[in-house]
């Protein structure tokens, strides 16, 4: 039902009434000729008088209409909008602003780069609102606001919101600042591109007191070639040793590539070219090789070329190689002597014994590899130093004693191993090898089935396994198990069922010996993540218990980033390190302390921008009724954002339609006039 801004012109309508009154009373006399033939006149007199009739009334119409539509224009018809009818005195109204600053938001529109119009559309809509308006400004780099803005300043603040690497999710962002102003009532304007991968519109919670308004930004959609993640063949990195890294190439386009051209940078410097096709809509894995010639600290990034979309063309990665594996032998009753000779007079290895109470002065994460060598009893503070050693990524070979005390069973209970029973002193063989198990990784190509393998002679019976994750290396014939690998925190447990001694068995003089200690080695070690995600709010995870009072930094010379991380001394995780946003690039970074560089941490953009699928404005409001959500839908660039404001205040304005009726209904009564004086 239509509202007036001005009723009070509605008055005027009366004024209607001199018109008809003077066409009603009309004096005007018709004067009577008198003709010797009237046969023929008579005829054309009566037609000529009707046809006058209707044209002067068709014509009293169209006047009384046009100055009528004239009249109710100037009263400013309006239909009230619903959900703006109980909001109070409009001055205490506030007025928010969130402009999606995603990498998406790149993307070319009819009117440009969609970002930079959203920016223009915002600031449009801002020079419309009142001067009296409280104003918030909302981007994906989210923080609450203290204070409002007037007009000026946030006008100011749009200016400033450049492409940020963050991505948020709509419904995550909506439901922030819906706490942000809390209390208060507030129009909402929702500036996007609206991309499938964020736009989660089913899991918006809107308080009905509010109004929202989407204003998507029409994208024209990209091809878009990108690297989506890459790993490496084999967890551990030694020197000299040759690695094969493989990376996930992603094709959202519809459109074939081939001779794609894919680099891969090591520590700045080329170590590998190559090219790959792939077809529409599909992923590919490649693979490069390259060899580590030394320790110390490798950054790699591979890239590809592809255009327009480049954030994600390059994938940054890093990982440090020692000088030497360092191991360390805790024994109860001495060294073995086996191990000792191993591991000992190698430029590969750093071989040490200690007896338990000597390990409290060392750092257990220091290590690579820890060796339980026949321990009696597990203490409290020694089985939980053991046990946050193997959560923090450590790994840990477990030799039984002869004897062991009920506290060896309660330790290997808790990181779900299997408790020792009795030792069964028959004589078996060793007879089943787990060759697929990474421990055997280019040892074996198969055992031939008359293979003589190790003779063992005495074992430990086992409880059952509580762990769904442990794997089963070695069996012998009676399908008992002598080596098991169980996975406990990041870290795993080797849990062996006999002494490394000739009286349980001839293993320490076989040739299979070797390779699998030396191999559990290579998979031992506290490995650093690959790469970090930018928006992902895991930690930076170093191996660093020395709570010394000096901060860590992370730097990059080349993009000028020096910044303080919060580090948390964690008991059980080791140090971790939280750069809470202070980091927006991806790129290769150093961890540094008293100027000395520990670390290298690689951080990439997240890919989930990177498959440019868009909501239509039919898909958004299908959406939106859908979920039965208060959310009116404007497109920025065919509607003069200037308007909304007082649309959404006081309803759908109808006044331009009535203006454009009455220069209809003049433009008719002129086509009538020459109707008729052409006949």
């Amino acid at each position: 039902m239509f509202h007036f801004l001005h009723p009070e012109v509605l008055w005027a309508l009366l004024a209607l009434l001199l018109p008809i009154i003077i066409h009603l009373f009309n004096f005007k006399r018709f004067k009577k000729i008198y003709f010797s033939n009237l046969k023929f006149l008579k005829n054309l007199n009566i037609e000529n008088k009707r046809r006058s009739k209707v044209k002067k009334w068709l014509l009293l119409l169209l006047r009384l209409l046009a100055l009528a539509c004239i009249i109710i224009a100037f009263s400013q018809p309006y239909i009230p909008n619903e959900n703006n009818q109980d909001k109070g005195s409009h001055q205490n109204e506030y007025f928010t602003i969130y402009i999606d600053n995603s990498f998406s938001m790149n993307a070319e529109t009819e009117s440009g780069n969609a970002l930079e119009a959203a920016k223009n559309k915002a600031i449009e809509l801002i020079n419309s609102y009142p001067n009296y308006s409280k104003i918030r400004i909302y981007s994906n780099n989210f923080f609450p606001f203290t204070s409002n803005l007037n007009k000026q300043q946030a006008i100011a603040r749009v200016m400033d919101i450049n492409p940020s690497p963050i991505p948020v999710l709509l419904s995550e962002q909506i439901k922030k600042i819906q706490i942000n102003n809390a209390g208060n009532n507030y129009n909402l304007y929702v500036f996007s591109d609206f991309q499938k991968a964020q736009s989660d519109v089913e899991n918006i919670k809107i308080d009905s007191t509010n109004s929202i308004t989407f204003l998507p930004l029409l994208v024209q959609r990209s091809n878009n070639l990108l690297i989506d993640s890459c790993w490496f063949d084999k967890p551990y990195h030694q020197i000299k040793q040759s690695q094969e890294l493989f990376i996930r190439v992603v094709n959202t386009s519809n459109q074939n590539y081939q001779k794609i051209p894919i680099k891969l940078s090591i520590n700045d410097s080329t170590k590998s070219v190559s090219s790959f096709d792939i077809n529409r809509n599909s992923k590919k894995i490649i693979s490069l090789k390259y060899v580590n010639h030394k320790s110390g600290i490798y950054q790699g990034m591979v890239e590809i070329s592809d255009f327009p979309i480049t954030y994600d063309n390059k994938f940054y990665f890093s990982y440090s190689i020692n000088d030497k594996i360092q191991i360390v032998s805790i024994n109860q009753n001495g060294s073995n002597k086996y191990l000792n000779k191993l591991f000992s007079g190698t430029e590969t290895f750093e071989f040490k014994n200690h007896d338990k109470p000597s390990i409290f002065n060392e750092n257990p994460d220091d290590y690579q590899l820890l060796i339980l060598n026949e321990i009696q009893e597990m203490e409290s503070g020694f089985s939980q130093t053991i046990k946050n050693y193997l959560s923090n990524g450590g790994h840990v070979l477990f030799i039984p004693s002869s004897e062991p005390d009920q506290s060896v069973n309660v330790f290997l209970d808790e990181i779900l191993a299997p408790q020792l029973l009795q030792i069964d002193s028959s004589r078996q063989k060793l007879s089943i090898i787990e060759i697929n198990s990474e421990l055997y990784q280019n040892v074996f190509k198969e055992i031939k089935t008359d293979a003589r393998l190790p003779d063992i002679y005495k074992h430990y019976k086992l409880g059952q396994s509580k762990n769904n994750l442990s794997e089963n290396i070695w069996r012998t014939q009676a399908g008992d198990d002598l080596l098991l690998k169980i996975k406990y925190g990041n870290g795993h447990f080797y849990q062996l069922t006999m002494q490394l001694n000739p009286e349980w068995t001839n293993l320490i003089t076989h040739p299979i010996f070797v390779p699998t200690f030396i191999n559990l080695t290579r998979y031992s070690g506290n490995n650093h993540s690959l790469y970090y995600t930018l928006g992902n709010k895991t930690p930076i995870r170093i191996i660093e218990h020395n709570l010394s009072n000096e901060s860590f930094h992370i730097i990059n010379k080349k993009n000028q980033t020096d910044i303080i991380p919060d580090q948390e001394n964690n008991f059980d995780k080791g140090t971790l390190l939280y750069t809470r946003g202070q980091i927006t690039q991806a790129e290769n970074y150093l961890i540094s302390r008293n100027d000395s560089i520990l670390y290298s941490c690689s951080f990439n953009y997240s890919r989930i921008e990177s498959d440019p699928e868009y909501f239509t404005l039919d898909e958004l409001t299908s959406q939106i009724k859908s979920q039965l959500l208060p959310i009116s839908i404007n497109s920025p660039e065919k509607m003069k954002l200037s308007d909304i404001y007082n649309e959404q205040r006081n309803g759908k304005q109808y006044w331009k339609y009535f203006v454009l009726l009455c220069i209809l209904l003049l433009v008719s009564e002129s086509l009538l006039h020459r109707i008729n004086s052409s006949q």
